[in-house]
């Protein structure tokens, strides 16, 4: 790394590699390091603290917060994969405490006036796309190859399991897991375990506990998948039976399914013994 005081004075204490290209329209914090061979396009952003590896692309129009870890050859805040983008400018907000581990590609927003953004204390992991018009929460993974089109909406703590495939427009949940291989054009509603065509196969009790949901409530949410999903056709009257629940999170889980555009994943048709799924009991 070059002393920084050989850069563009704007750049306090930063440690930029001289192989790397960093324009000067790019404001840079403190601590920022930038590795080798690093494309930085402005205007663009980097917060206190953020590192990025050896042939990281960023920007143009991306703005990153603290203490990020951006992997090799990742690419973040290029254009949109969409016909209709005319290079208007569009934003990439990128939070605080990420690691975007190697060829990861997040891409900028595809109107003028939106972006995609990621939260904060997310993994990304190697190869998985984050589409235009994104949105990540917070404590959400990506595996790898995991692949999010526009649009997407994704809530906090969800777990995105390897390839898995999301369609534009989908939401996911809060604390959902998509296992891996599955695809969904549907939303996946908060809480569940989905896998092979957007079909809900269990209540997600290890995310649950390990989220510190109180035994109680989790027994709750079992009471409310049975009747929600038990069948493969989800019935109105077992909405309007969980709208008054005295869980919140049984609640949060019907304005989910309410609120839906795309319509929501269904049920197997027969949900396992979730008790003893997998032949461990988690209680």
């Amino acid at each position: 790394m070059t002393d920084s005081k050989t850069q563009n004075p704007h750049w306090p204490q930063a440690e930029i590699h001289p192989t790397a290209i960093v324009e000067d329209s790019v404001e840079i914090s403190r601590g920022v390091r930038i590795g080798p061979w690093c494309h930085v396009k402005g205007p663009s952003s980097i917060g206190p603290g953020t590192v990025l590896m050896e042939r990281v692309s960023v920007g143009p129009w991306v703005i990153m917060g603290r203490n990020n870890i951006i992997h090799m050859g990742a690419v973040i805040g290029h254009a949109p994969q969409d016909l209709s983008y005319n290079g208007e400018e569009t934003w990439t907000h990128i939070g605080s405490q990420n690691e975007i581990r190697e060829y990861v590609t997040i891409h900028r927003g595809s109107r003028s006036g939106l972006k995609t953004v990621v939260g904060d204390h997310n993994l990304l992991m190697g190869l998985s796309h984050v589409a235009h018009d994104v949105e990540i929460g917070n404590r959400v993974i990506l595996a790898n190859g995991a692949l999010l089109a526009g649009h997407v909406h994704v809530d906090d703590q969800a777990f995105i399991s390897g390839g898995v495939l999301v369609h534009q427009f989908v939401r996911i949940g809060r604390l959902a897991l998509l296992r891996g291989g599955s695809r969904t054009s549907r939303d996946v509603p908060p809480y569940c375990i989905m896998d092979g065509t957007h079909t809900i196969r269990s209540l997600n009790r290890v995310g649950l506990k390990r989220a510190g949901i109180s035994a109680e409530e989790r027994s709750r949410l079992k009471m409310a998948f049975r009747i929600l999903f038990g069948r493969r056709k989800m019935e109105e009257r077992g909405l309007l039976q969980l709208e008054s629940d005295p869980s919140p999170l049984v609640r949060e889980l019907v304005r989910f399914i309410r609120d839906s555009k795309r319509g929501v994943c269904h049920g197997s048709g027969r949900l396992p013994d979730i008790d003893t799924e997998m032949g461990v009991d988690y209680d």
